[in-house]
């Protein structure tokens, strides 16, 4: 039986390289960019550098270009940006910017190989916001946005924004030309203008549109080819990512449709006669009366039966408080005697 203090190698450490000998590979030449990509094995750990091809070693302006880069990337820290460490001078690489390792794959890769799903998709994207906003607060604009130059980790999924080669920021002023990839680039920068934190904007909205269809909305406006339709900035396409309008928007719009779909039906139901329910008539009440006492002048003024009176509803257009009107007066009277008659008998009849 295993017990808590047997911990230890399933197989047995194998030998790292030699520090005074650092194992260069190289993991990446750009086809139309100017720099070789090595990682080198430092003390046990892997690190990036970044050198001009051998044809380009000793320009004065890819030089510079290599140079500023590293300014830019060594200005920024942020979780979602790569890590620049130094720059140095290395036999056989001339100049090399020394960063980060990221054990990852591209965005490219990663949507070539599994598309990933909408609560990963999301994920990515606030990542790619959050850092991009970091940036444009520092005044740097990236200019090369594209899946290819995001890499998302194997562990955890986090992001990470690479390659700075054609980046500008304010303290800078070489090198102001327009850069970047021509179909993830604005289209007034195409045309010769200058970067701004819009055509920032634009590039996010290919990036977010290559995760899927279920933003359009956004990346619509993202692209909108005038400048001035677009998001202000980063912060704002963030947070019309995570506005539930739009939805909210359709649900009305929907309910609406369907509120002009019934109106026809629920005004010709509200329209048409109601039945009056009929009123119940009660039977008249007979009292008997006793004529024997009587004359024969009195009994023929005696009614044998006494209907109750009937209570007539109250026309709509009558207010309460308006004063009653005065009974018609009977055509035959009676006289005080055969009231009298008549009450005591009624007495009688409910003692």
């Amino acid at each position: 039986m295993l017990s808590e203090d047997s911990s230890s190698f399933f197989t047995s450490p194998q030998k790292y390289s030699d520090p005074e000998t650092p194992f260069l590979d190289l993991i990446h030449s750009s086809g139309n960019g100017f720099c070789d990509i090595y990682r080198i094995n430092r003390m046990g750990r892997f690190h990036v550098l970044k050198c001009l091809k051998l044809e380009l070693r000793g320009n004065v302006t890819y030089e510079g270009l290599l140079r500023k880069e590293f300014e830019i990337g060594y200005g920024l820290d942020h979780p979602g940006i790569c890590q620049y460490y130094s720059m140095q001078r290395i036999e056989g690489l001339g100049n090399c910017i020394e960063m980060e390792w990221i054990d990852g794959r591209t965005l490219e890769e990663l949507i070539a190989s599994e598309h990933p799903g909408p609560a990963t998709s999301d994920a990515i994207i606030d990542q790619i916001c959050d850092a991009l906003a970091y940036m444009h607060s520092k005044q740097v604009l990236h200019r090369d946005i594209k899946p290819s130059n995001i890499i998302v980790t194997h562990k955890g999924n986090v992001v990470k924004l690479i390659d700075f080669g054609l980046s500008d920021s304010a303290s800078h002023s070489v090198l102001k030309i327009p850069a970047g990839t021509a179909i993830y680039t604005a289209p007034e920068v195409l045309k010769g203008a200058g970067a701004d934190v819009r055509s920032e904007v634009y590039s996010l909205g290919l990036v977010i549109a290559s995760l899927g269809p279920r933003h359009r909305q956004v990346v619509r406006r993202c692209c909108e080819t005038a400048p001035g339709k677009r998001y202000a900035s980063v912060a704002d396409v963030k947070k019309a990512l995570h506005s539930r309008t739009p939805y909210v928007s359709g649900v009305l719009f929907i309910l609406l449709i369907a509120a002009f779909s019934l109106y026809p039906f629920v005004s010709r139901w509200f329209s048409r006669p109601q039945a009056m329910a009929p009123v119940e008539q009660q039977a008249p009440v007979t009292i008997p009366v006793d004529t024997s006492a009587l004359t024969p002048a009195d009994t023929s003024s005696v009614t044998p039966s006494v209907a109750p009176p009937t209570v007539a509803r109250r026309p709509k257009d009558v207010r309460p408080d308006a004063p009653a009107k005065e009974p018609a007066p009977a055509d035959t009277p009676l006289d005080d005697g055969l009231i009298d008659e008549l009450f005591r008998q009624a007495t009688e009849l409910f003692e």
